[in-house]
């Protein structure tokens, strides 16, 4: 792993990280989506599976700073405010006969209110995820104002 190798996972978590919002904004604007390609856990998402695969370096990058720790709040608000909108669009009420639930494919139909409520639940995902990737950004900054044998040390 070098400098460049370590910019573009973080290129490539971000880009990750902006489809799986992309989705979830589809999903409230009432597009249909598999509740799949987005999913719910922090550690099953690809942004996630990248941040916790490459914990150690990034820890090691952020030492001066709070970088990394950071990013893991503001990733798991981001997923406990997709939880709300999950509930919302993928928990069936559970009044519901079986053979109701077998039969509409777990299909929910969604109130206005859900939806206002979505809505604003997006509002929030949006400005948490606005937050990530500004603490990428300083991410990037840090590892580019590395010193030469820092980097060796690291990269090693």
């Amino acid at each position: 792993m070098n400098r460049s190798s370590t910019l573009q996972g973080i290129y490539d978590a971000k880009k990750a990280h902006l489809r799986w919002v992309k989705r979830a904004k589809h999903l409230v604007e009432g597009l249909p989506v598999d509740k799949e390609f987005i999913p719910l856990h922090p550690t099953s998402c690809i942004f996630g599976k990248w941040l916790y695969s490459k914990g150690d370096i990034l820890k090691e990058i952020s030492k001066t700073s709070n970088i990394m720790e950071e990013l893991e709040k503001q990733h798991n608000e981001i997923h406990e405010t997709y939880a709300n909108i999950y509930k919302i669009f993928f928990l069936l009420p559970n009044n519901r006969s079986f053979i109701h639930k077998l039969f509409t494919f777990n299909s929910k139909q969604i109130s206005k209110s859900e939806k206002e409520k979505a809505q604003i639940y997006f509002k929030q995902l949006r400005r948490n995820s606005e937050e990530l990737i500004e603490t990428l950004d300083q991410l990037e900054i840090k590892i580019n104002q590395l010193e030469h044998h820092e980097l060796g040390r690291l990269f090693k």
